[in-house]
């Protein structure tokens, strides 16, 4: 869709020309109207539309005058001149200012819509041909680009194996402005706030502003950059002064870069600069060094910049921390000591953090702590979705962890959440153990009930009852004629000559006949047959027998 502003000081005039235009018809569309020059100006600069339909007599800059000032500041806008005047002078100041038409007032709509249509073709093909232009100028310079990053990515991992002079008549073929002596490297690396958006953006964006910003410093030189590697952006640069000076100017372009990414994207950036080098068969080792101090920021909160000189990372050989001792910890849970357990785990982090122990090793460490949390998981056998957090698994969480103190608030929100669940549960047992207790003391009552039971374990009867069903799978009516049923057994076994009301009594039933009944139904068989027979067991296998699921 072209797109055409209105340029008159009358009101009226610019309402005919926008209503006497099927501007949908023709592909075009008007996006604005201004009443002088400089208005006109103004919008243009902003919008910058295609066609400019321009009365020659306005206030402030006439059209000729806007003409010009378009001409002179290479806007895209193409100026179509409307007048009443005929003199030649003004066309052919028209033609110096290059506009692109000249209509006479009154003007008709269909020599505007022919004039409109005429640009409007002009435009295409001007487009084509701009876009023609880029498009060899990228594929020309597409190959050249392609050779210098390669290039540069095998100088900056340490894949070429040349001789000095061999890698110089490279970087000069290549036009690369780097020289072999005080040689730096700067690592930067980022993480988005919106990972949909990617990263290739964001590291690009990166890339282009530290570039041009360490080009400004006063000892900085040579500085090329490499990215398409992660997350990171890589910068290799020469340095000359003393190191005061160069530190001075890393920092402020750091502080730049961090502003201006601040201003137009949400990224948290962190940094490495290594330590000076000489010649180019070290550039490898000042990416290491870089991506080496880059990794101290595992101890920070924060995003900042790291300098090689200043950082102490610790013995890359080591894959778990010496400072771990599971079978305390598993000997504190064992015993409850769940605050000394948390302690444990705590001086442990410390200890990481003070020795700056690598992230790989903190992660091995912190896995180690995760089995014996694991172990009781599966010992108390609580569900699954403990070992979870926010649906993600805790193992999981701790390899994604980007900060030590991030890890240890995943391992110590884990060990909470199990430790106030074991203990919970514990509670929970003791209110069922009391329950039964009880039960067991009292069952041969009559008047035993289930709010006389809750009332003794403090708690509400509907919470005992499902309580008590969740963990012995037995109603608590169920379990009191349990107990009944075996002292029925034992006293029909020990006391041959008690009478089957006797027995009853004993038990808590005061109807015989309703005893039998029960008795048969939990042995399946009558007191009397049970007696005879001399029955030692439940015919279901359990002196538990057979219940059914009634209920207070």
């Amino acid at each position: 869709m072209t797109s055409v502003l209105i340029v008159d000081d009358e009101y009226l005039i610019r309402s005919l020309i926008r209503n006497s235009v099927s501007w949908e018809k023709i592909e075009m569309e008007v996006i604005g109207e201004a009443g002088d020059g400089e208005e006109a100006l103004t919008f243009i600069k902003t919008c910058q539309p295609d066609i400019a339909l321009v009365d020659i007599n306005i206030p402030f800059l006439n059209g000729l005058e806007l003409a010009h000032r378009i001409m002179e500041e290479q806007y895209r806008t193409k100026v179509i001149l409307l007048t009443g005047y005929r003199e030649f002078e003004y066309a052919k100041q028209a033609v110096q200012c290059r506009v692109s038409d000249y209509l006479l007032k009154p003007i008709s709509a269909p020599e505007l819509e022919r004039a409109l249509l005429r640009l409007q073709e002009e435009i295409r093909q001007d487009r084509h041909l701009h876009d023609q232009a880029i498009q060899n100028e990228r594929q020309g310079d597409y190959g050249k680009r392609l050779m210098k990053n390669h290039f540069l990515h095998q100088l900056a991992f340490g894949r070429i194996r040349k001789s000095e002079v061999q890698i110089a008549a490279e970087l000069e073929r290549l036009e690369i402005a780097l020289c072999p002596k005080e040689l730096m490297a700067m690592v930067v690396e980022l993480e988005p706030c919106h990972q949909e958006s990617g990263d290739g953006i964001y590291v690009y964006a990166v890339l282009n502003v530290l570039c041009e910003l360490l080009r400004k410093k006063e000892h900085i030189t040579g500085v090329e950059g490499l990215s398409e590697i992660d997350n990171c952006a890589i910068v290799l640069y020469n340095v000359m002064g003393k190191e005061e000076q160069i530190r001075a100017d890393l920092k402020e372009a750091w502080i730049e870069l961090t502003q201006t990414m601040e201003k137009h994207f949400q990224v948290v950036l962190s940094a490495g600069v290594s330590n000076v080098f000489e010649g180019y068969g070290q550039a490898a080792s000042a990416v290491h060094e870089a991506m080496e101090a880059l990794s101290q920021k595992f101890y920070e909160n924060q995003e900042k910049l790291f300098f090689a000189a200043e950082c102490t990372i610790s013995d890359g050989q080591a894959t778990y921390f010496s400072g771990i001792d599971l079978e305390e910890l598993q000997i504190r849970m064992d015993a409850g000591e769940w605050e000394g357990g948390l302690h444990l785990i705590q001086n442990l982090f410390e200890k990481m953090r003070q020795q700056r122990v690598r992230a790989e090793v903190v992660k091995m460490t912190a896995l180690g702590l995760i089995t014996v949390l694991h172990s009781l998981v599966s010992r108390y056998q609580f569900p699954t979705e403990l070992l979870s957090s926010d649906g993600t698994l805790i193992s999981k969480r701790i390899d994604q962890s980007d900060t030590c103190t991030e890890i240890e608030h995943v391992l110590v929100d884990y060990y909470c959440r199990l430790t106030e669940k074991i203990q919970t549960s514990c509670q929970i047992s003791k209110i069922v153990y009391l329950a039964k207790a009880y039960i067991e003391e009292h069952y041969a009552s009559e008047d035993i009930s289930l709010k006389e039971i809750a009332a003794t374990v403090f708690a509400t009867p509907a919470y005992v009852s499902s309580l008590f069903k969740k963990e012995t799978g037995n109603s608590i009516i169920e379990y009191i004629t349990i107990c009944r049923m075996r002292r029925a057994a034992e006293l029909l076994h020990q006391e041959h000559d008690l009478s089957l009301t006797a027995v009853s009594e004993q038990v808590g039933y005061t109807d015989p006949y309703y005893f039998s009944r029960c008795f048969k139904k939990y042995y399946g068989v009558t007191p009397s047959k049970f007696l005879a027979s001399r029955l030692e067991k439940p015919r279901f296998g359990s002196d538990e027998g057979n219940l059914g699921a009634g209920s207070f």
